[in-house]
C-alpha cells in the first residue's frame, strides 16, 4: 500500500515539476524581452542625449563666431573711425 501510494505521489508530482520548469522558461522570456527593452529605452535616450548635445555645440560655435565677427568689425570701425 505505501509503495503504491508512493508511486501515485511520484506520478502526481511529476507534471508539477514540468510545469514549473515550463513557469521558469517563461519568467526568463519575459525578463530577456524586459532586459531587451530596457537597452532600447537606454540607446533610445543616449541618442537624444548626443544629439542634444551636438545641437548644444552647434550653437556654441555659432555664437563664438558672431562674436569674433562683432569684435573684428568693432575693430575695423574703430580703426577706420580716427
Amino acid at each position: 500500500m505505501r509503495r503504491k501510494l508512493a508511486v501515485l505521489l511520484m506520478v502526481a508530482l511529476i507534471p508539477l515539476s514540468g510545469a514549473a520548469a515550463c513557469g521558469q522558461a517563461i519568467e526568463d522570456r519575459a525578463r530577456e524581452e524586459v532586459d531587451k527593452q530596457v537597452e532600447k529605452g537606454k540607446q533610445r535616450v543616449n541618442d537624444e542625449v548626443q544629439k542634444g548635445r551636438d545641437r548644444v555645440e552647434k550653437e556654441l560655435t555659432n555664437a563664438q563666431e558672431q562674436v569674433q565677427d562683432g569684435t573684428k568689425k568693432a575693430k575695423e570701425k574703430a580703426g577706420g573711425g580716427q
